[in-house]
C-alpha cells in the first residue's frame, strides 16, 4: 500500500519529506504543516486529516490577474496605503476545521491581520498588510491549505452545491421507494412462501442501499468521524451511530438469510434526514433574512441632480451621480472626491482613527466619516446596504452558534447515557429489542428543534421591530431591552423634534451675503440647530456653491467656517466670543462674523407628539434620566413627566453625559442611551444599548444597537414589551422541545417506535417550532 501525503493525502513517490514521522510529498505540504504546529495549530488536523489541497504546478501564476488594478478593485472593499480588506469566496468551507484554520490565518501567514468566516455564505472577509503579502501570494496561500477562492459567477457555484444535494436526496428517495416495495411480503407476513423471492429481494436491497451509504449519507459520517477523533461531539454523532448500527444489523439479516432486515427503515432514515436539512437549511436562510436589517436600514444621502439637493435612499444613486455629504455622515458608497480635499475618519472600516487627507479626484471607500466641510462626491459603484450592515456589526455580535452548540452538547450526551441504558435494560428484559430500542432513541431525540428555538424567535422579533421603525444591529437587542434598569434621554432632537417652526434672530441687521454664509457654514452640519438654520434662512435668499473653508464642529460648542474670506461661528457664548444674555428660558446659538459678535438665533421647538405618555409608562419599571446639552428653558416641562428632579440635567456636554452613563454602570444599572447620534456618539458608544433617533435626514451611526425612526420613538415602550414577550415564546419552544424529546424517548425506550417512525418525527419538530415561533411572534400587536 502506498504512502500518502499527511498534509494533503497525495501519495509520497521518491522524494520524501519527513518530519518527525510524518511524510509529506513536497516541501509546500511541509512548511504549511511546520507553521501550523509552530503557531499551535496542529489540532487542525485532529478536526480534518489531509487538510490541504496541494495545487498544481501551474498554480503558482494563475492568480496573477488580481495585481491588475482594474480586475483588483472589482474584490477589494477597502485599501489605503498599508491595509487591503476583501471579502473572498470560499466554497471548500464546510466545517468546524475549515472555520478553525481559516480563523487563525493570522497565525501562520506573514501580513494577514485577521480573518472572519460566513459559514452560511462560504465567505472570509480578510485583512492583510499589502506591504508584506500580496492579493496573488494570499491566494495561492489559501489554495495550498485547502481553500482555493472561487472568484465564478457564486449563484452557479451554489447552483452546482444545491443540484449536489438534489443528486443525493433522489438516491435516498429511489431507494427507500424501491426497498419498500421489494420488501412489501414482509408486512403482509408472506415471506416464508417465497424463500428464493425473499432472499433475492434482500440481496438486491443490500445492492441498492449501499450507494445510499457511501454518496447520500456520507456527509454525516464524515462529520461524526472528525468530531469523534476530535474527541468531541456534534449532532451528527447520535446520527452516524443509528445509521451505522440499522445498516450493520440489516447486513447481518440479509447475509444469514433470515430476510431484508431494516434496509427500508435505513433508506427512509437517509431520506427523512435529507428532507429535515433541506427544510432546516431553507428557515435559516430565512433567519438570515429576519435578523439582517438591510432590508429596513433607514440610510439615506443627498443627492444634488439638476442643481437642486434632494434626499433619495442610497439604492437609488446610480453611477455618476452627484451626492453630497455632511460633517459626521458616513459615505455609503464608493465614490470620486469632486470637492477640493478633505478629511475622512476611517475608524468605522479599520477601527483605527487617524484622519486621512483625501485630494479631489481621489478614490473613496464606503464607510468613511466625512470631518469637517461638506463635501461633494460622484458615485463610483451603486451602493449596498449590505455592505454598511457589514460594517455596522462588524464585531458586535456574540456568538448564539457557541451557546446553541453547548446546549446542543449536554442534549447529545444525555442522548448517548440514555441509549446506553436502554441497551442494558433491553439487554437484560429482551435481546431482540435492543437494537429497535436503540437506534429508535438515537434517531428520534434530535437536538435540531432545541436549536432553532432561540434564534428563531429572536430572529423574528427583530423583523416585527424592523417593520415598526426600530431597526436593531443584532439580536442581542432583544435579550438585552429586557435588561434595562435606567433610560438616559437627549432632549433636543430626541424628546423634542429636531425640527423647528420658528427661527428668528435677534441681533443686528444681517445683509443677504452675511446671511448666505451662514447658510454655507451651516450647511455643512448635521446637528438639529444648524439644520434648523438652514431650513429656516435658506428659504428666504438663494444659497450659492462657494466653498467653506477651514470647516470645523466641535460637539457641544458650535460650528465655523470661512466663506470668500468671510469667518463665520455659530454656536455658544464663549465659543462666538458673545455676552452670555440667555435667560435659561429659550434655546439659542450665538453668530460672530469676523470675531465681532451680531445676535443669536432664537429657537422654538415642543415635545414630539407621544412624548409625554411615554416617559410616564417606561418611569412604572425603570429609573429615568434626561440630560441635556441645552438651556432649562424646558425643565419644568420634562420635570412634569420625571418622578425624581434630581434626574433631570441642563447644560451638559458630550462629556458630560458619557461620564454619567459611566458612573450609572458603575452602580450595576443596566444603561440605554437615547440620543440623536452626534453630540451623544459617547454615550451612545458606552452604554448597554445605544438608541439613535433618526429624523428627516437618515442617519447612519455606527456607535448606536438601535436605530429609531423619530416619529415612532413614542412607542418605544412597545419594544421593552416585545423584548419581554420573546423570553416567553422562547420559553414556550425551548418547553415544546423538551416535552417532545421526552415523549419520543418514552416511546423509543418500551420499543413501540420503530426506526422508521422516529426518522420521521425527527424533521417534524423543527417543522413545528419554526410555525410555533412564527405563528406567536406575528399574532403579537406592537
Amino acid at each position: 500500500m502506498s504512502e500518502t501525503c499527511y498534509h494533503c493525502g497525495d501519495p509520497v513517490i521518491n522524494t520524501r519529506y519527513r518530519v518527525d514521522d510524518k511524510l509529506f510529498c513536497c516541501n509546500g505540504c511541509k512548511s504549511v504543516y511546520l507553521l501550523l504546529n509552530e503557531n499551535e495549530l496542529e489540532d487542525f488536523y485532529a478536526l480534518q486529516g489531509q487538510a490541504g489541497k496541494k495545487p498544481t504546478e501551474s498554480s503558482a501564476h494563475k492568480y496573477d490577474f488580481l495585481e491588475v488594478p482594474e480586475i483588483r478593485a472589482k474584490y477589494v472593499a477597502f485599501e489605503d496605503a498599508e491595509s487591503v480588506h476583501i471579502t473572498l469566496f470560499l466554497p471548500q468551507i464546510h466545517c468546524s476545521s475549515c472555520v478553525y484554520l481559516l480563523e487563525n490565518l493570522d497565525k501562520i501567514a506573514p501580513g494577514v491581520k485577521s480573518c472572519q468566516t460566513n459559514f452560511a455564505s462560504r465567505e472570509a472577509t480578510i485583512i492583510f498588510n499589502k506591504n508584506e503579502i500580496g492579493l496573488s501570494e494570499l491566494a495561492i496561500l489559501l489554495e495550498r491549505i485547502g481553500y482555493a477562492p472561487n472568484f465564478e459567477d457564486r449563484s452557479k457555484v451554489q447552483k452546482s452545491i444545491d443540484k449536489r444535494f438534489l443528486y443525493k436526496l433522489g438516491v435516498a428517495a429511489f431507494a427507500f421507494g424501491s426497498i419498500m416495495l421489494w420488501t412489501f411480503p414482509e408486512y403482509l407476513g408472506i415471506e416464508e412462501d417465497h424463500a428464493e423471492y425473499r432472499s433475492f429481494m434482500a440481496y438486491l436491497s443490500f445492492a441498492i442501499s449501499i450507494p445510499v451509504l457511501v454518496f447520500s449519507a456520507n456527509e454525516y459520517l464524515i462529520s461524526a468521524f472528525k468530531a469523534i477523533r476530535a474527541k468531541t461531539i456534534n449532532i451528527d454523532v447520535p446520527i452516524a451511530l443509528g445509521i451505522v448500527a440499522l445498516y450493520f444489523q440489516s447486513c447481518v439479516h440479509i447475509f444469514s438469510n433470515q430476510g431484508p432486515g431494516y434496509m427500508d427503515s435505513f433508506a427512509g432514515f437517509i431520506f427523512f434526514l435529507l428532507i429535515g436539512k433541506w427544510f432546516q437549511n431553507r428557515t435559516y436562510q430565512s433567519l438570515a433574512f429576519d435578523r439582517d436589517p438591510r432590508a429596513y436600514f433607514p440610510v439615506a444621502v443627498l443627492r444634488k441632480k439638476a442643481g437642486k439637493e434632494e434626499i433619495v435612499e442610497i439604492e437609488k444613486l446610480d453611477e455618476n451621480d452627484e451626492m453630497i455629504v455632511r460633517n459626521e455622515e458616513i459615505i455609503p458608497c464608493d465614490a470620486v472626491l469632486l470637492s477640493d480635499e478633505v478629511t475622512l475618519d476611517y475608524s468605522f472600516v479599520t477601527g483605527e482613527s487617524v484622519p486621512v487627507k483625501i485630494q479631489k479626484g481621489n478614490f473613496v471607500y464606503a464607510g468613511g466619516k466625512l470631518m469637517g466641510v461638506r463635501a461633494n462626491f460622484k458615485v463610483a459603484k451603486k451602493t449596498q446596504r449590505s455592505r454598511l450592515t457589514e460594517l455596522w456589526n462588524s464585531n458586535t455580535q456574540k456568538s448564539e452558534e457557541a451557546e446553541t452548540d453547548k446546549l446542543s452538547l449536554y442534549f447529545l450526551i444525555a442522548v448517548l447515557i440514555v441509549a446506553a441504558g436502554a441497551g442494558v435494560y433491553w439487554w437484560i428484559a429482551d435481546t431482540s429489542m435492543i437494537f429497535k430500542v436503540v437506534v429508535a432513541v438515537l434517531i428520534v431525540a434530535c437536538p435540531c428543534a432545541l436549536a432553532l428555538s432561540k434564534p428563531f424567535t429572536l430572529g423574528n422579533s427583530v423583523q416585527k421591530m424592523g417593520r415598526n421603525g426600530f431597526y436593531a444591529k443584532n439580536t442581542d437587542v432583544v435579550e438585552t431591552i429586557e435588561e434595562i434598569t435606567d433610560i438616559v434621554m437627549d432632549k433636543t432632537g430626541t424628546l423634542t423634534k429636531g425640527s423647528y417652526d420658528k427661527v428668528h434672530f435677534d441681533g443686528a441687521d444681517l445683509s443677504d451675503e452675511e446671511l448666505e454664509r451662514v447658510v454655507l457654514v451651516a450647511q455643512s452640519s448635521t446637528h438639529p440647530l444648524s439644520r434648523a438654520i438652514c431650513d429656516f434662512f435658506g428659504k428666504k435668499i438663494v444659497v450659492g456653491d462657494d466653498e467653506v473653508q477651514g470647516f470645523e464642529e466641535l460637539s457641544g460648542k458650535g460650528v465655523a467656517g470661512t466663506v470668500l474670506g468671510t469667518e463665520i461661528r455659530i454656536g455658544t457664548a464663549k465659543y462666538t466670543g458673545a455676552t452670555e444674555s440667555n435667560s435659561g428660558l429659550e434655546t439659542v446659538s450665538y453668530l460672530a462674523i469676523n470675531g465681532e459678535p451680531k445676535g443669536k438665533f432664537v429657537f422654538k421647538s415642543e415635545l414630539r407628539p407621544g412624548i409625554g405618555e411615554l416617559l410616564q409608562k417606561l418611569g412604572k419599571n425603570r429609573k429615568i434620566h434626561v440630560l441635556s446639552g441645552d438651556s432649562e428653558k424646558d425643565r419644568e416641562l420634562i420635570e412634569s413627566f420625571v418622578s425624581d428632579h434630581s434626574r433631570v440635567r441642563f447644560n451638559q456636554t458630550p462629556q458630560e453625559k458619557y461620564n454619567y452613563v459611566e458612573e450609572l454602570q458603575k452602580q450595576g444599572a443596566k444603561v440605554m442611551m437615547i440620543g440623536d447620534g452626534l453630540n451623544d456618539a459617547g454615550a451612545l458608544k458606552i452604554a448597554d444599548l445605544g438608541v439613535a433617533v433618526s429624523e428627516d435626514v437618515f442617519q447612519f451611526s455606527p456607535n448606536s444597537d438601535l436605530i429609531v425612526q423619530a416619529d415612532q420613538l413614542y412607542r418605544l415602550d412597545r419594544v421593552f414589551a416585545l423584548g419581554k414577550y420573546a423570553k416567553t415564546v422562547l420559553a414556550i419552544c425551548l418547553g415544546f422541545s423538551v416535552l417532545y424529546n421526552t415523549i419520543g424517548l418514552s416511546f423509543a425506550i418500551v420499543g413501540s417506535l420503530t426506526p422508521l417512525v422516529a426518522a420521521i418525527l425527527m424533521p417534524i419538530s423543527s417543522v413545528t417550532i419554526v410555525a410555533l415561533s412564527t405563528l406567536l411572534i406575528a399574532l403579537r400587536k406592537f
